[in-house]
């Protein structure tokens, strides 16, 4: 039947059965084949995906340590400083903190387009990462934990070799202090013995003498002698009790226990810093467990700074670009950019200025020398620290029929057709071309107060020919200066014309003496440094000698001053002895014999302290003049204590000015301010207060200078903030010779401006109205009165408001001086109730605990 059905079925039909049944078979394994591809595919694409996920995971975990290694690195924070080529301020810290993160998730992309905008691309990212990974990062997490660790462990042992080298220079310090304190102990111990001996030796003789008459008296006892060898058996029992207790041990006197006390201390303080020193050094031995040798972390520091330093580029663009503020704080910091302060003059830097410095002491010529090329100028200027200096030079020149103006912060003698200019250092002018300009006492450019003034003198004069006068120790900072405005610098320099010697005696026989002032001389001048001082002073030798007194100190108004000098100086007068705070140290000329150091310590403000060399030469120096009764100078002390550090710091040389004084111009506040305000986006303005305090942070200045006047303007410029006037003008006011310690100051100062500012007539306060000194403390007052009448008149030359106002400012400032007269010479009237030398025992004692506790 099969055979009959196949052979029934077309042949054709069966081989088409036969190919479809193949192509079927084909189809199906060419299906098959592709879907095997396809899988295969989709499993390569997965593990590419996986791989590259992982990759970008590695990424993203090297970015991470390397941001936070970032981070912690300071040297890394510095090198991005330098690319945004900005200053290292807390603000700066901030923007690149707030942006290390979000960097390193930049540098983990993979994204072309992003990297762009950064600078950077793949394979700048890949190659960073890599050189990371090589340093040692294989297991990034890891290992930067055990770098972290090692950097810790590093930095502790750095301040820990710090602080024992310090701890070794304070031992050396106190090594030396027990070099020159021991000597002196033994020195008055000695002295105590021998004392003691010359005086048993003494009461020895007396005894020996009493006994050799007892016998004689004894037989004479009947005649009429009984009293009398009472009284010798009663003067033999005192003076053998005398003995008896001296020898016995007995309790130092007060300046030798004081003495040891100081030894004592130096000892216990060498103890406490040898303890010190044995655990530092217990501290730095001690087995540490370090995560990695030295040398590899070394290595891989110094790859980290290789690759901190090619990203330096890229970090910076992407910290511009990720904070809006970032140029805003930019802009204001340039406002507080004084590294460059001979600009701030462009007039003065279009002339190439030679410089001529003359550096010598006190009573050398250097000045008088000076003074003679600014007579032969055809236009010249002469710039003092003070106003009886400018006066002093304004009559000399007057007189030598130069036409010369005064100008001085409470005068203005404006002559016609004048020549030469003498004024105050701050009113120097800036705006005239002269041909000689002679600038007094340039070391002052480093007081921390006053010292812009000479800066700004030095550097925006406009002259060809500049004269500066001043001590040896701004030598070095003036010669930058001249080198940083491209000027010439010439220097000449004095010696002082007589000798100034340190006496080996004091005046006093010890510390507690009294009537150490007994002993004066016609021409000394005791130095003091308090009123009450100068006073107790003043009557002491009024009272025990026949001399009479001068007396010059700080608060005296200037005119006074130089009456008190010109009587002192005169060899006609009565008086002929000055009692002085350290007011003489600068700009009087007085023919002074003897300087005598009432004590080597005074307060500066805040605390007591002892002066350093540079004061103690300073005034020193005032001893002795050229053409005076006394060419030769000698300096001693009342206190016996202090001729060895009198002794030793005339024996050292003056330390040089490193720093010199600068201010901000209203120009740089007005400006800062804006900018200020911009960056705060804060609708309120911004206080004059805040905005020095601010500018004070920012400040950018050189090694070689300092910003003056900081606390002071924040002070007075806190006063202003309710007054209704420009920054500009507020700057102005913090300029005034306000005393920001003085209330009625202060109060002279709030008064005017506030009336000022609405419009009104500022007047004289009924408190600014001299009266007659009964006292001591009325004469503080007077003086008080006559600083405030100088504010006033200040006041109405920056204010200007009321001529008649003006005019009765003078008049009364006449009457209080007048008053102030009467008041010194009539001195030995007012009631005082003061005792210098206690008062030195305390001061001295206040210091000794001050120094004990730091």
């Amino acid at each position: 039947n099969s055979a009959a059905f196949f052979s029934s079925v077309p042949r054709q039909e069966v081989k088409e059965s036969a190919n479809n049944a193949n192509e079927a078979a084909h189809a199906a394994e060419s299906k098959s084949q592709i879907l095997k591809a396809e899988r295969r595919q989709l499993n390569e694409e997965n593990t590419s995906k996986s791989a590259k996920r992982k990759e970008l995971n590695r990424r993203k975990i090297l970015a991470e340590e390397l941001m936070r290694i970032f981070a912690t690195n300071d040297e890394c924070f510095n090198i991005a400083l330098r690319e945004l080529n900005v200053n290292k301020t807390n603000e700066y810290r901030q923007f690149y903190l707030d942006s290390l993160q979000s960097f390193g998730n930049v540098l983990s992309e993979d994204d072309e387009h992003i990297l762009a905008q950064v600078g950077l691309s793949s394979a700048n990212t890949i190659s960073i990462l890599g050189r990371f990974s090589e340093s040692g990062f294989s297991d990034p997490q890891a290992f930067s934990k055990k770098y972290r660790k090692m950097a810790t462990l590093l930095e502790n042992e750095v301040k820990l070799q710090s602080t024992l080298e310090q701890l070794r220079k304070d031992r050396e310090l106190k090594i030396e202090e027990l070099k020159v304190e021991e000597p002196l102990l033994k020195v008055m111990e000695s002295e105590q013995t021998r004392e003691r001996d010359e005086k048993m030796s003494s009461l020895g003789k007396q005894v020996v003498s009493a006994k050799e008459l007892l016998p004689s008296l004894n037989k004479s006892k009947k005649n009429g002698y009984a009293d009398e060898l009472d009284r010798l058996e009663k003067e033999l029992s005192a003076t053998l009790s005398q003995m008896v207790e001296l020898s016995q041990p007995k309790t130092a006197g007060e300046d030798l226990h004081y003495q040891r006390n100081k030894v004592n201390q130096a000892k216990a303080a060498v103890s406490k810093l040898d303890d010190g020193i044995s655990r530092l050094k217990t501290d730095l031995i001690e087995e540490v467990e370090w995560p990695m040798p030295r040398h590899e972390f070394q290595s891989v520091t110094e790859n980290i700074m290789s690759i901190a330093t090619s990203v330096a580029p890229a970090l910076a663009k992407f910290i511009t670009h990720r904070h809006d503020d970032f140029d805003k704080y930019r802009q204001m910091e340039m406002q507080t950019d004084l590294t460059k302060p001979h600009e701030w003059y462009p007039h003065a830097r279009l002339d190439k200025r030679k410089i001529i410095f003359h550096a010598g002491p006190t009573n050398s010529g250097k000045t008088y020398e000076a003074l003679q090329r600014l007579k032969k100028a055809e236009k010249g200027m002469y710039l003092a620290p003070l106003r009886l200096l400018a006066a002093e030079t304004y009559e000399s020149l007057t007189a030598e029929g130069i036409y010369t103006d005064l100008i001085t912060g409470q005068e203005h003698r404006e002559v016609p057709f004048s020549t030469h200019r003498s004024s105050t250092v701050e009113l120097a002018d800036i705006e005239e071309d002269y041909d000689v300009v002679v600038i007094d006492e340039i070391q002052m450019l480093g007081d921390e107060f006053r010292g812009f003034a000479w800066t700004r003198a030095l550097l925006g004069v406009r002259c060809k020919e500049i004269h500066v006068c001043g001590g040896a120790e701004a030598i070095d900072i003036v010669k930058k200066i001249c080198r940083m405005c491209g000027d010439d610098f010439e220097l000449h320099t004095y010696k002082r014309f007589s000798d100034l010697h340190v006496l080996d005696n004091s005046l006093a026989d010890s510390p507690t003496a009294k009537g150490g002032y007994q002993h004066v001389q016609p021409g000394d001048c005791i130095v003091a440094f308090s009123r009450n001082d100068i006073f107790a002073i003043k009557r002491e030798i009024e009272s025990s000698t026949h001399f009479k007194c001068c007396v010059i100190y700080g608060s005296l108004p200037p005119d006074i001053r130089a009456e008190q000098a010109r009587r002192f100086n005169d060899p006609n007068s009565e008086y002929e002895i000055l009692v002085a705070s350290d007011a003489i140290g600068m700009g009087l000329n007085l023919s002074i014999k003897r300087i005598v150091f009432n004590s080597v310590f005074k307060n500066n403000g805040e605390r007591t302290v002892q002066l350093d060399h540079s004061s103690v030469k300073q005034i020193a120096g005032r001893a002795g003049r050229r053409n005076s009764p006394y060419p030769n100078g000698e300096v001693t002390c009342r206190d016996p204590d202090d001729m060895a550090h009198l002794k030793k710091c005339m024996g050292t040389e003056i330390r040089p000015v490193k720093k010199a004084g600068l201010i901000p111009t209203a120009g740089h506040i007005a400006l800062f301010n804006h900018h200020l305000e911009e960056y705060g986006s804060s609708e309120k303005e911004m206080e004059l207060h805040e905005t020095l305090r601010k500018f004070s942070e920012m400040a950018t200045l050189k090694g070689d200078f300092f910003l003056c006047r900081k606390k002071s303007m924040e002070v007075v410029s806190s006063w202003l903030k309710d007054i209704d006037m420009t920054v500009v003008e507020k700057f102005t006011l913090c300029m005034s010779p306000v005393n920001e310690s003085c209330m009625k100051s202060r109060n002279v100062l709030l008064r005017y401006v506030e009336t000022y500012t609405k419009g009104k007539t500022p007047g004289l306060h009924y408190s600014m109205r001299p009266r007659p000194a009964k006292s001591f403390n009325h004469l503080a007052d007077l003086c008080s009165v006559h600083h405030q009448l100088e504010l006033f008149l200040w006041l109405q030359s920056k204010l200007p408001s009321n001529a008649v106002e003006v005019m009765r400012a003078v008049t009364l400032k006449e009457s209080t001086t007048d008053m102030i007269n009467k008041g010194l010479y009539n001195a030995e009237y007012l009631s005082l109730t003061h005792d210098y030398v206690s008062k030195d025992v305390r001061v001295k004692k206040l210091w000794a605990s001050e120094r004990k506790d730091e």
